[in-house]
């Protein structure tokens, strides 16, 4: 039942959608309250929370609508020139927030500011990959060469913000630094709404630009409160304090159903959330055999070991309970409806005692300890979970510890180079590929940044034959290009670099009077909401 509700619309083609229906501009001000404090430097910490501010002040070249369908962005239209060539057409009388022209310079300017951009613990490289070279051909046309074939460059572009060369221009490569985009100075882009002011981790304010390009926003004003604490959001919409809000409890959807002040918006959402044992160190303090004592080794290199984790693990119990049915357990690297999903592919049942004889034959009869972090305020019941987790994992012969720590605390202590946990939980969003394309190069494939590859891959693992595969499947741009995929996501499920737990489904609630359309990335957009009459 739960896999019945993933939207039909996920299977349609990837182009440009159908147009929504044009809003009305008004008056009034929209007050929403998010998750998790974000930034407003549109290249600085590639993370969800990021893209959603950032997708109310500056626009990318390729759009995505509410079902993630590539629409037409700041580029018009888009085609493959051959196979390592693509020509963008941008969009002709657009305007910065400033009032100065957008043209092709603001791209390039844009993409170079990127890699350059220093001291970034989560850069948006990855949305780069393949692009050896930006050729502006006039103010309206560009063409991006890559070194490979990428069928899936107009996706990763949904990603990428253009910034006003103008504005964020400077002396340095990178141009203007995070902290002058966080002072507004730079903060300048195309978007629907203009910023007022950066109130760092208490939120935005924001104003409609008015001679915007695209449908104007329903709202004048926006106000952006942060409120990381799922009580004390759901109790400012209640008493009227906010007017929308994202990450709604699973505990709590039933009970706002029913209640007539509020409505509750629901989509199955492009995340996949997984597992990382970290495989990289030879040995990890957090690590430790029956005695408490450290492990001189790393069991995690230890596909037995890995392939105990996932047996520990019962994804239906985790959904039902943890979730409180509002996920949809999952083995697989995509959610159902996406590129090299595979219908042949059951979700595995719990055996914690098939566990317990992997560990066993690995050389652990009694286990071993490990300390599993998680966020407890960027995912949907993220410390829930891991608490979940972490009981599920002792009762498979693990001695697990769980430890919680908010997002701008375990995102960057989990960098590579930096991480010191066994075992993570994390999720990514999948929608700027809409296949197994994306995952498999960011979170499975070796790290390779040049190349633009295993930017998500947290936990180090490297293999030269499945990164072979993975290459070769996600350059391919012929009708073989899928079949490739669910070769190399089989390769990868057996080797388990990621342990895939779930797919979630993203909540939101408003008050009365006002209708949202949940977003598939998840991101909270005050485009999508607008004021309707109450239903009497």
């Amino acid at each position: 039942m739960r896999r019945s509700r993933i939207l039909a619309a996920a299977l349609i083609a990837l182009l440009a959608g159908a147009a929504p229906a044009r809003a009305q501009p008004g008056g009034g001000t929209l007050t929403m309250g998010v998750e998790a404090s974000f930034g407003v430097d549109p290249h600085f910490l590639f993370l969800g929370p990021n893209m959603a501010a950032a997708r109310h002040i500056y626009d990318s070249l390729v759009g995505r609508d509410t079902e993630s369908r590539f629409t037409p962005g700041l580029a018009e239209s888009w085609r493959a020139l051959d196979a390592r060539s693509w020509e963008l057409s941008l969009r002709r009388g657009v305007t910065f927030q400033d009032g100065s022209p957008f043209t092709a310079e603001d791209v390039a300017f844009s993409l170079a500011r990127i890699p350059a951009l220093p001291n970034n613990p989560g850069p948006y490289t990855s949305n780069l990959r393949t692009i050896s070279r930006i050729e502006v051909v006039d103010p309206h046309t560009i063409r991006l060469h890559t070194d490979q074939p990428n069928p899936t460059l107009p996706g990763q572009l949904t990603n990428v913000f253009i910034v006003s060369a103008r504005a964020a221009g400077g002396t340095e490569p990178w141009g203007a630094s995070t902290a002058e985009f966080t002072s507004g100075r730079a903060a300048i882009g195309t978007g629907p709404f203009r910023l007022e002011r950066f109130r760092g981790a208490e939120g935005m304010s924001l104003s409609r630009h008015e001679t915007y390009w695209g449908e104007p926003a329903a709202f004048a004003r926006v106000e952006v409160k942060v409120m990381g604490n799922d009580a004390a959001r759901l109790a400012a919409l209640l008493s009227g304090d906010v007017d929308l809000i994202e990450q709604v409890p699973p505990a709590d959807v039933a009970r706002l159903e029913r209640d007539a002040r509020v409505s509750v918006f629901k989509r199955n959402s492009d995340r996949i959330m997984y597992l990382i044992p970290h495989l990289g160190a030879a040995a990890l303090p957090l690590l430790a055999g029956p005695d408490g004592a450290p492990l001189p080794a790393n069991p995690l290199a230890d596909p037995r070991v890995r392939q105990a984790l996932s047996l520990a693990i019962d994804r239906e119990a985790l959904a039902a309970r943890g979730l409180d049915g509002q996920a949809i357990p999952t083995l697989q690297m995509v959610p159902e409806g996406f590129g090299a999903w595979d219908a042949t592919l059951p979700t595995p049942k719990a055996d914690p005692e098939a566990a317990r004889r992997l560990l066993a034959e690995a050389g652990f009869p009694q286990g071993f300890g490990l300390t599993l972090g998680c966020s407890n305020n960027r995912y949907t019941n993220d410390a829930r979970v891991c608490q979940a987790v972490g009981q599920m994992l002792t009762r498979a012969g693990f001695q697990a510890k769980v430890e919680t720590q908010p997002g701008t605390v375990f995102f960057p202590r989990t960098a590579v180079g930096r991480n010191d946990l066994p075992l993570m939980l994390f999720g990514l969003s999948l929608s700027s590929s809409r296949d197994a394309g994306y995952i498999l190069s960011t979170a499975v494939h070796s790290r390779d940044p040049g190349r633009g590859f295993g930017q998500g891959n947290r936990g180090q693992f490297s293999d030269a034959a499945l990164d072979a595969r993975i290459a070769e499947a996600t350059t391919r741009m012929d009708d073989g290009r899928e079949a490739a995929l669910r070769g190399a996501m089989r390769a990868a499920i057996e080797a388990l670099p990621i342990i895939p737990l779930y797919n979630q489904v993203t909540i939101a609630a408003a008050r009365r009077g006002i209708a949202y359309s949940p977003r598939m990335d998840e991101q909270l957009v005050a485009t999508h909401a607008r004021p309707v009459e109450p239903a009497r």
